[in-house]
């Protein structure tokens, strides 16, 4: 019986052609060069979503503001009948704490009376059309409120009508 010795110069080795060499190079740097594109991508639509958040954060901070304004002025008419408007106190608008100046500022219309209406369910008098008498009805007042800021390089302006009820059917002041 014969053994057959294995060598290893006998078996033959499988080399690639010349037109072969150098292609796993090439794609291992296509692929690099897609993921790169993918993450660069990526970094610049998050960027864009976080400032569009913050965009819309400076926008309701303003909207609020102002709409603050609109909340004093029917406040202020409820219990001051000589109430013209004017610049919000620091302590009522909305502002950043970090800040020694306040860097919001809320500024109401003079309110005009536009009319004044009986609610339905309250009693009628013969005498409520007349001044003075002691029917009570909603004052309905036209208020504008403006917000503006530097600091958040926004401003917004809000035109509303504000009822105040009950009042006494009187001559505004």
């Amino acid at each position: 019986m014969s053994a057959s010795i294995f060598h290893p110069r006998s078996v033959r080795r499988c080399r690639p052609s010349s037109s072969e060499r150098g292609v796993a190079l090439v794609l291992a740097i296509l692929l690099l060069l897609i993921l790169t594109v993918i993450g660069i991508a990526l970094m610049f639509a998050t960027s864009i979503e976080n400032t569009l958040a913050g965009t819309e954060t400076k926008i309701s901070k303003i909207f609020y503001a102002a709409d603050s304004g609109i909340e004093y002025a029917g406040a202020m008419l409820s219990t001051t009948s000589g109430y013209i408007g004017g610049v919000l106190p620091v302590n009522v608008s909305s502002h950043y704490g970090s800040t020694a100046t306040p860097d919001m500022q809320v500024t109401v219309s003079q309110p005009i009376l536009i009319g004044y209406s009986i609610q339905p369910g309250d009693e009628l008098e013969s005498s409520g059309h007349q001044y003075g008498s002691g029917q009570v009805v909603e004052n309905v007042y036209a208020v504008s409120s403006s917000a503006s800021s530097t600091a958040i390089q926004a401003s917004k302006a809000i035109d509303a009508e504000v009822g105040v009820y009950p009042k006494q059917l009187s001559i505004p002041k």
